[in-house]
């Protein structure tokens, strides 16, 4: 096995992270539950919790529709805030590379699902402040680590911190906080409000611009909370489509037994430099 592809194992999860970062913050839509740790903890408001109960078609127009592009995109990432958490799914490409993600994530930083690459693997994602952990695959491992490492680690999370720095950008991925920034950041000028639209069964309205030979879409709820519920981009170098849902719903935080965990930071000797699974010994 090689060392050199073995030592990039920790900086290819990384990597992969960094690739959704880019792709939800850009703007396909993926079912199925978050594959994180089981449990939950924390709860929301009432008024959140009234507002999932109510059918969108019977809560209240939210006005945004009739409003400048600008201003749509600015009472959305509010909206999305003040929700606190909420299910981030979708699909993006770059660079060739297409990444699969279905995390929950909140404004503390905490997050939990599965995140996938094409065509090497999966893995499962638990971020509760600034611990880590993550559990890769057995095609993820075969694809990057090897037999040695994926029979050393097995069915075990790696666990880190958001201070090691392969995986220090995670932290950004799993900020809610930082997810809004960005919508505000990276919208383009001269915005368009198109028609009335649905999505799963949410009457919205989208907001398109164009930057840089890419257009992206974001489309907003116009009843209820102007959550939004649909990030598109398409043309340019990085595309994808991410659906935002399950506003509220607090973020799984049970976090894997110590017995299910191999600790990176300990093996590497508390060192700042990137770990080298093939140094593992349980």
């Amino acid at each position: 096995m090689s060392e050199q592809r073995t030592a990039r194992t920790p900086a290819v999860l990384a990597g992969l992270v960094l690739l959704a970062g880019a792709a939800g913050c850009a703007g396909t839509g993926a079912g199925g539950a978050p594959g994180a740790a089981p449990g939950s903890s924390g709860s929301g408001t009432a008024a959140r919790s009234s507002a999932a109960a109510s059918p969108a078609s019977a809560q209240p127009e939210n006005g945004v529709a009739a409003l400048a592009g600008a201003e749509i995109v600015q009472r959305s990432v509010a909206a999305l805030k003040e929700a606190g958490s909420v299910r981030i799914t979708g699909r993006g490409s770059s660079q060739g590379q297409t990444v699969t993600f279905d995390l929950s994530a909140d404004t503390a930083g905490n997050c939990a699902g599965t995140m996938g690459l094409s065509g090497q693997g999966t893995f499962r994602l638990v971020k509760l402040g600034t611990q880590l952990w993550v559990k890769p695959d057995e095609v993820f491992w075969r694809t990057h680590g090897g037999a040695a490492t994926e029979d050393l680690v097995g069915d075990k999370y790696l666990k880190t911190t958001t201070d090691n720095t392969d995986f220090s950008e995670i932290g950004t991925v799993c900020d809610l906080d930082a997810l809004g920034s960005a919508l505000v950041e990276q919208t383009p000028g001269g915005l368009a409000v198109g028609k009335p639209v649905t999505v799963d069964g949410t009457p919205a309205v989208p907001v398109t611009g164009t930057a840089g030979g890419a257009t992206s879409t974001l489309t907003v709820a116009t009843r209820g909370r102007p959550y939004p519920l649909r990030m598109e981009r398409t043309g340019g170098e990085e595309t994808g489509r991410v659906e935002l849902k399950e506003f509220g719903t607090p973020v799984p935080t049970e976090t894997p037994a110590p017995s299910d965990t191999i600790d990176l930071d300990r093996l590497n000797g508390d060192s700042d430099a990137p770990t080298d699974p093939s140094t593992m010994s349980l």
